[in-house]
C-alpha cells in the first residue's frame, strides 16, 4: 500500500518541495492474474509510421500506454495526424508530417525524441523538440551527431542539459557513419525516416552493436511499411503500413512480476499472446550465474535484485545502460544498498552474492525519476515497508502498478 507525501529539503539554501511515497507491507496481493500495458517500443514505432500515410491504420492493444508512448501521440497530433484513443487500441489516420506550430514536447521519452529528429529532417523547416528534466539531463550526443554527419543543421542546450534541439533538414549527405554503442535509437531513426530521402544514402556502422533486438524490431516495422530490406543503402521508399496491427503486451515489466511473486511467495501470473521479438527470453530460465543482458537491458536492476534474494551471479553486457534514465549500473547499486542489498558495478554490469534478505531502508529511498528503479524499489518496499521519491515516474511505462504493490 502506497501513499504520496510531500517533504521540505534544503537545497542550495532555499527549500525545495520533493515528493515522495510511503510504501506500507502488504501480506499478500489477491491478484492471480495481472494485465500488462502495450509494448511502447511498439507502439511508438507503429504509430509514427501509421502516422506517415494518407489511410488508416487501427493499432490493437489491451491496458493502458504509457506516458513516453503519450509523449508520441501527442507529438504526431502536432504535426498533422489524427489519432483517436478508444477501448481497442488507436486509430491513427495519417497524412504528411506539417512543421508544428510549437514545441514538441516529447516527455521522458528517449525514443519519441530519437526517432522524431530525423522525422523532422525531411521538413526542411526549423522544429524544436524537447523533454522534462530527466530527458533534458540525457546524453544525446550520438542523435545530435548523427545529424551534422547528414548535413542538418542542428543546434541544442549547454551544459548539463542537452535540450532543446533546433532541427533544420533536409539530408544532403550520402553516406553517414553511425555510433550504435550506446543505443540502437540512432539507427533506428534513420532507418524509420529513410522513406523521404532524396538521394541514397550509404550507412556504415562502427562500435559494438548493442539494444539489437530493438534495432530488429525497427526494421521489421519499416518492412511491414514498404520498406525494402535494409543492407548497406537506403533509398526513398512509399509508407504503406497494414490496416490494422496488435501491438504485443510489454514483456520486460514480467520481470517486476517475478520479483514480487519471490518476495512474496505468490503465484500471480499474466498470459501473453505472443512472445515477440522483444521478449526477455531470461525470464525462462533460472536467475543465477553468468547473465547477458545486452539485448535487454531494461532489466538490470529488478534482476539484480532477484539475484541478491536468490542465487546470485553477474550480469554482463550492460555497459550502455549506463545512458538510460539514469546510470542504471551506479544507481542500481546505491538504490539496492538502501534495502540492505550489497552489489558491486563492473566495468559492464553488476555481481552479487546470493542469499540475501531485505531489510527496511533507515532514510527516503532515491529512485533518481527512473521508472525501472522506482518500480524495483516498490516491489522490495511491499516486504519491509520504505519511503522513495520520483513517485509518479513510473507512469512511463506501466500506468497500472499500481495493482501490483497496492498503491493507494
Amino acid at each position: 500500500m502506497m501513499r504520496a507525501l510531500r517533504k521540505w529539503s534544503p537545497l542550495n539554501g532555499p527549500k525545495n518541495p520533493i515528493e515522495s511515497t510511503t510504501i506500507i507491507p502488504i501480506e499478500n496481493n489477491p491478484l492471480r492474474k495481472l494485465s500488462l500495458p502495450p509494448s511502447k517500443s511498439h507502439l511508438i514505432r507503429w504509430a509514427m509510421m501509421a502516422a506517415l500515410q494518407d489511410n488508416q491504420t487501427m493499432l490493437r492493444f489491451e491496458g493502458i500506454p504509457g506516458e513516453d508512448a503519450e509523449s508520441m501521440r501527442r507529438s504526431l497530433i502536432q504535426m498533422g495526424a489524427n489519432i483517436e484513443s478508444n477501448n481497442d487500441g488507436w486509430r491513427v489516420d495519417g497524412g504528411a508530417f506539417r512543421r508544428p506550430i510549437s514545441v514538441l514536447h516529447c516527455g521522458n521519452s528517449a525514443t519519441t525524441l530519437r526517432l522524431l529528429a530525423i522525422q523532422v529532417a525531411s521538413l526542411a523547416e526549423p522544429v524544436m523538440l524537447d523533454g522534462d528534466a530527466n530527458l533534458r539531463a540525457r546524453d544525446h550526443s550520438t542523435i545530435v551527431q548523427l545529424l551534422r554527419d547528414l548535413e542538418v543543421e542542428v543546434s541544442h542546450g549547454s551544459g548539463p542539459e542537452s535540450l532543446p534541439l533546433l532541427i533544420k533538414g533536409p539530408i544532403n549527405n550520402s553516406s553517414v557513419q553511425v555510433d550504435v554503442s550506446k543505443s540502437s535509437q540512432p539507427l533506428s531513426a534513420l532507418i524509420l525516416a529513410s522513406h523521404s530521402l532524396n538521394q541514397e544514402v550509404k550507412v556504415e556502422t562502427i562500435g559494438k552493436p548493442v539494444s539489437q533486438a530493438h534495432g530488429e524490431l525497427s526494421k521489421q516495422v519499416g518492412q511491414q511499411c514498404g520498406m525494402p530490406e535494409f543492407n548497406i543503402t537506403l533509398n526513398k521508399w512509399n509508407v504503406n503500413p497494414p490496416s490494422e496491427v496488435k501491438i504485443p503486451a510489454d514483456s520486460s515489466l514480467l520481470a517486476f512480476i517475478h520479483l514480487f511473486n519471490h518476495l512474496h511467495a505468490s503465484d500471480i501470473s499474466v498470459e501473453l499472446e505472443t512472445k515477440d521479438i522483444l521478449y526477455p527470453e531470461v525470464l525462462d530460465s533460472p536467475i543465477q550465474g553468468k547473465i547477458n543482458l545486452s539485448t535487454a537491458n531494461d532489466l538490470i536492476t529488478p534482476i539484480a535484485a532477484l539475484m541478491c534474494l536468490q542465487n546470485g551471479g553477474e550480469i554482463v553486457g550492460v555497459a550502455h545502460a549506463r545512458h538510460k534514465e539514469s546510470n542504471r549500473i551506479e544507481k542500481t547499486v546505491e538504490m539496492l544498498k538502501s534495502f540492505d542489498l550489497e552489489v558491486e558495478a563492473t566495468a559492464d554490469g553488476l555481481r552479487m552474492e546470493g542469499g540475501q534478505e531485505v531489510a527496511v531502508p533507515t532514510e527516503n529511498v532515491a529512485c533518481f525519476g527512473d521508472h525501472r528503479m522506482f518500480m524495483t524499489a516498490a516491489v522490495l518496499a511491499t516486504k519491509v515497508g520504505a519511503e522513495l521519491d520520483s513517485p509518479g515516474c513510473y507512469q512511463v511505462s506501466w500506468p497500472e502498478f499500481s495493482e501490483l504493490v497496492q498503491m493507494k
